[in-house]
């Protein structure tokens, strides 16, 4: 993350001056912004916001699964940003991985403005491990990011909001805010909402559930909003625990290096997704029906070397149950049971004491 230092020089008169009362801290400014609900051609939801850098507006894909403003070619006006020597590589679970420079732009969320650092994308390519990511399926004029790799689909720019720090990090934070809540759209509903400084009243009442570590201490994104938790099978009793990633950018529901889970369970096979508090207490439950599409329940298993132990990618399913806060400034998420769905089959967050 670039910082800036300020050096401040005071003079002081040579005759006595009236001591002043230390200035108040301004009270953070609470914006919101809409979440809209898109779906590509092949079917597949993807979630966005509308985001001005400079003087152009344009939608870019939500994801809370990963770090920064990420901006494609061709996509600003000239004077939008500026570009600076600085080099940027960033990469996702899929392989794509944009190669670019660091850029200053002055950036626009809801009623919220700052300047800070974004990623102008120059160059997108694949991970050697995975060659046939999206960002090789089309040219790069025709590329879209979250598109699936196709051409002329997906989004201009990606919105990156975990909590990690980089040197291109969450701009949420040069805007000022000190916490935020994602409220989803579910399929069919309308558009959901990005809070930034929530209120007290509006972050009342959330669960708490800590950083799972060492993800927490992770630079530039990937795990580090991961917090503890478990995936079960209401049916058989087998569960997976591990850290939990839920990720707006992610829209299926993925367990990795699991062992002795009776892996792969069917489709339709009830679960729920519980996540602990500090103390190894399960602090929210929901459950789901594994297989729908739609809500993100898609079930896959695999092996992943690039991560310690099981890890259960939850994907979009849990925002459809609660609504969550992310609260940087004391490495935590918050979880808020939301009505149910209309759908029988979308994920529903449960009563803990319910639970036990």
């Amino acid at each position: 993350m670039l910082r800036a230092l300020a050096l401040i020089i005071t003079v002081l008169a040579a005759t006595p001056a009236r001591a002043q009362a230390p200035a108040r801290a301004q009270a953070p400014v609470r914006s919101e912004a809409p979440i809209r609900q898109l779906r590509l051609s092949n079917g597949a939801l993807r979630y966005a916001v509308p985001v001005t850098v400079g003087a152009t507006t344009m939608l870019v894909s939500l994801d809370t699964g990963s770090t920064g403003l990420r901006i494609l070619p061709g996509a600003l006006a000239a004077g939008d940003a500026v570009a600076t020597k600085a080099e940027e590589i960033y990469g996702y679970a899929s392989g794509s991985r944009y190669v670019g420079v660091v850029g200053q732009a002055r950036v626009t969320i809801g009623g919220a403005s700052g300047t800070g650092a974004v990623h102008l994308i120059r160059t997108i390519g694949c991970f050697d491990s995975l060659p046939h990511c999206p960002a090789s399926r089309t040219t790069l004029d025709k590329y879209g990011i979250a598109s699936d790799g196709l051409p002329g689909e997906g989004f201009r720019a990606i919105l990156g909001i975990d909590m990690a720090q980089g040197q291109v990090g969450n701009p949420l934070r040069f805007l000022g805010a000190k916490r935020w809540i994602v409220e989803l759209p579910r399929p069919g509903e309308g558009d959901g909402r990005l809070i930034l400084n929530p209120t007290d009243a509006e972050a009342a009442g959330y669960a708490i559930a800590p950083l799972s570590a060492p993800y927490a201490h992770e630079p530039g994104g990937g795990l580090h909003d991961a917090v503890p938790g478990c995936l079960v099978n209401s049916a058989t009793h087998a569960r997976v625990c591990g850290p939990v990633l839920m990720d707006t950018g992610a829209p299926w529901l993925s367990v990795v290096n699991a062992r002795g889970a009776g892996e792969p369970w069917p489709d339709g096979s009830p679960a729920a997704l519980e996540l602990f508090d500090t103390v190894g207490g399960v602090t929210a439950r929901e459950t789901l029906v594994t297989g729908v599409r739609d809500l993100g329940t898609r079930l896959t298993w695999r092996r992943e070397t690039r991560v310690y132990g099981p890890v259960i990618y939850a994907g979009i399913a849990p925002y459809f149950a609660w609504s969550v806060l992310y609260d940087p400034g004391h490495q935590r998420i918050g979880l808020k049971p939301r009505a149910p769905g209309s759908d029988p089959a979308s994920p529903r967050a449960v009563a803990v004491e319910a639970a036990r």
